[in-house]
């Protein structure tokens, strides 16, 4: 039978308290390790995948079109995340790219170009695309107007309360040819108005709709 003495039994009970310190010291140092790995190298793998799955583009039925205000979220680029509008043309202006012809194109296939024209400026670069919450939508007055420009659309508005709205026509605006330009499905439909008929009755004033564009012309004579 072995009798441990008492500075025997200490120096056991010290060494054992040393080891389970140790232990746990070097488990805390893994744990920090792993965290400040996951936080600091996102791009290989867990950060960058958790990115892709939480940012889901809208849905494809979804067509874009002059007025459309996006949302724009290219990971870890803070300069290039932003809210952007698709001009009267039907184009977007992007940093570093430049224009890009937008009307009629879905948002993941918006989403495709702008990552692979991205490519060339980023390495790996990560877009995600949205509808921006809270949009106004838009109409756009151009021509030989008083105010030609960009205005928010109403429910109900029709096109001769939008020419007042933008001020009326200019003296040298032609009135029997305006230009309603619509994207339907991803085309391009223009209609052709007669403002004089609508103004002495013979003609029902059009319905305008967001994204709409409203080209006066300018009159001959």
């Amino acid at each position: 039978m072995i009798t441990l003495t008492i500075p025997l039994m200490l120096r056991f009970r010290t060494s054992f308290h040393e080891i389970m310190r140790s232990t746990a010291y070097g488990l805390i140092r893994f744990i920090i390790f792993f965290v400040l790995a996951a936080f600091y190298f996102p791009s290989h793998g867990l950060m960058a995948s958790t990115f892709a799955a939480k940012e889901v583009n809208e849905p494809s039925s979804f067509q874009l079109q002059p007025g459309s205000r996006l949302k724009i979220v290219v990971y870890r680029e803070a300069d290039l995340s932003g809210e952007y509008e698709i001009d009267p043309a039907g184009n977007l202006s992007f940093p570093l790219i430049g224009d890009i012809k937008t009307a009629g194109l879905k948002i993941e296939q918006l989403s495709e170009q702008l990552t692979v024209k991205l490519k060339k400026f980023l390495i790996n670069p990560q877009v995600s695309i949205s509808r921006s919450e809270g949009t106004i939508k838009s109409i756009s007055v151009l021509g030989h107007i008083t105010k030609p420009g960009i205005y928010d659309y109403t429910p109900g508005s029709t096109l001769m309360r939008l020419i007042s709205t933008a001020g009326g026509f200019a003296e040298s605006a032609n009135k029997k040819k305006i230009k309603i330009v619509r994207i339907i499905d991803g085309d391009k439909k223009v209609m052709i108005v007669n403002a004089t008929d609508i103004i002495n009755g013979q003609a029902n004033d059009p319905n305008i709709e967001s994204g709409d564009i409203i080209f006066v012309p300018e009159s001959i004579f």
